[in-house]
C-alpha cells in the first residue's frame, strides 16, 4: 500500500513538472511572438495648406424689399394688367416682372374721371359766383360811401364775397381730391421687382387699403441667420460667408456679413446676422433654406491632417504615430524594419474633419493614416495600401 502511494505521489511530481515547464514554453513562445508582431498600415506625407475655422448655420432666404401692393381707393377693378413699355397689356400673374411707376391695375377709371369733371366744373361755377359777388360788393361800398346805401347792405354785399371765396376753395379743394383718385385708381408698382401674390381677380369689387399684388425685389436677396452669444467677438461686419441652397448643392455662394443687428434676441440671447447677396440669375427664391458657413479665422501654410488619424484627447493629450525611418537609409547595408513612434501633439483650428497642427508634427514627416489603433510605441511596421489588402 505503502508502494502504491509512492508511485502515485512520483507521478504526480513528474505530471506538475511537466505542465510547469509547458506554460513556460508557451508564455516564452507568446512573448516571442509579441516581439515579432508586425502591423499593417498606410501612411502619408505630413503637408501644409490653409485651413479655416467655420461656426455652421442655417436661416432662410427673403426678398430684399418685399411690397403689398394695396388700393387707396374703393371700387371695381376694371384692369388688372401689366402695362409694358410697348403698350402693351400682361396680364397680372405670379412670377411676372414689373418695374416702378409700372401700371398693375384700374379701378373704376371712368367713374373717378367723372367726379374729376364734376369737381372741375363746381370750381368754375364758383370762380364765377365769385367775380359776381365781387363786382356787388364793390357796387355796394360805393354807394356806402357816397351815403346812398346803409351799413346793413355794405356788411351784406362783404359777407356774400366771402362766403363766394370760401365756397371756391372748397371747390378747388374736392377738385384737387378727385384729380388724387383718379390717379390712385391706376394702381403703379412702388418698386422693380417680380409679382409673387396676386390676391383678387379682375371684375372684384375693392375697398380702400385691400391687397392687390405682392412685389419683390428679388435681384438682391438676404438670409438672416441667429447666432449664439458666444460667439459676438468673433463674427464682424464683413467676416466671409459661404452659402449652400438645396436646389444647387455643388454651387457655393461667396459673400460676407452685411450687417448686425444691434440687440439680442430677448427670447433666445442670439444676434441677428444679416448676409446680402446679388441674385442676378434669380437663382435664390424667397423661403428656401439656406445653409450657412462664417469663416472666423483663416490660416494658410500650416500643417494639416485629418482629424480621425488623432487619438487620445478625452483623458491624455492628443497623439498621432509616425513611422520612424532613420534606421532604413539607403546606405544601410541591414535592412531593419520600420517602427512607429507616438508624438503627442497640440491641436489649433479644427475645421470639419481636419485639424491644424500647432507642435509635435512637422511638414515631410511620415504620418500613420489607417491601422494606428493596432499600434504602441516602438512597434514594427509593414507598410500596405488598403486597396491592395481589400
Amino acid at each position: 500500500m505503502k508502494n502504491v502511494r509512492r508511485i502515485i505521489y512520483w507521478i504526480a511530481a513528474v505530471v506538475l513538472v511537466l505542465i510547469t515547464f509547458w506554460f513556460g514554453y508557451m508564455r516564452k513562445s507568446a512573448g516571442i511572438t509579441e516581439k515579432k508582431k508586425i502591423v499593417p498600415v498606410e501612411i502619408e506625407t505630413v503637408s501644409t495648406g490653409p485651413i479655416e475655422e467655420t461656426i455652421e448655420m442655417t436661416g432662410w432666404i427673403k426678398a430684399n424689399h418685399v411690397v403689398d401692393v394695396a388700393s387707396k381707393v374703393a371700387g371695381r377693378i376694371e384692369s388688372l394688367h401689366v402695362l409694358s413699355e410697348a403698350g402693351d397689356l400682361i396680364p397680372v400673374e405670379e412670377g411676372v416682372s414689373v418695374k416702378k411707376g409700372q401700371q398693375v391695375a384700374v379701378i373704376d377709371h371712368d367713374v373717378y374721371l367723372a367726379q374729376v369733371a364734376a369737381a372741375g366744373a363746381s370750381v368754375k361755377a364758383g370762380e364765377v359766383e365769385l367775380n359776381d359777388a365781387e363786382r356787388e360788393k364793390k357796387r355796394i361800398v360805393a354807394l356806402f360811401e357816397g351815403g346812398s346805401s346803409t351799413e346793413q347792405s355794405r356788411d351784406k354785399a362783404i359777407t356774400a364775397a366771402e362766403l363766394a371765396t370760401a365756397r371756391l376753395a372748397l371747390a378747388k379743394s374736392n377738385l384737387e381730391l378727385a384729380q388724387i383718385n383718379l390717379r390712385e385708381s391706376t394702381i403703379t408698382s412702388p418698386i422693380d421687382g417680380i409679382i409673387t401674390t396676386k390676391h383678387i381677380d379682375q371684375g372684384n369689387m375693392i375697398r380702400t387699403g385691400d391687397r392687390i399684388v405682392t412685389v419683390a425685389d428679388m435681384e438682391t436677396v438676404k438670409v438672416i441667420v441667429a447666432v449664439a452669444e458666444k460667439y459676438g467677438a468673433a463674427v464682424t461686419v464683413g467676416t466671409p460667408v459661404k452659402i449652400r441652397v438645396d436646389a444647387f448643392p455643388e454651387r457655393v455662394f461667396d459673400n460676407k456679413v452685411y450687417s448686425i443687428y444691434p440687440a439680442l434676441d430677448a427670447l433666445t440671447h442670439t444676434m441677428q446676422v444679416e448676409i446680402r447677396l446679388k441674385n442676378d440669375e434669380l437663382l435664390m427664391k424667397p423661403g428656401m433654406f439656406a445653409r450657412v458657413t462664417l469663416i472666423t479665422k483663416r490660416k494658410d501654410d500650416v500643417v494639416v491632417i485629418l482629424r480621425d488619424v488623432v487619438l487620445g484627447g478625452k483623458v491624455d493629450k492628443p497623439y498621432v504615430y509616425v513611422v520612424d525611418s532613420s534606421e532604413t537609409e539607403a546606405d544601410n547595408p541591414v535592412k531593419v524594419e520600420p517602427v512607429a513612434r507616438k508624438r503627442f501633439v497640440e491641436i489649433g483650428i479644427k475645421q470639419a474633419d481636419k485639424y491644424e497642427i500647432t507642435e509635435g508634427l512637422k511638414a515631410g514627416q511620415t504620418l500613420v493614416v489607417n491601422g494606428m489603433n493596432y499600434l504602441a510605441d516602438g512597434m514594427s511596421v509593414e507598410i500596405v495600401r488598403i486597396e491592395d489588402i481589400k
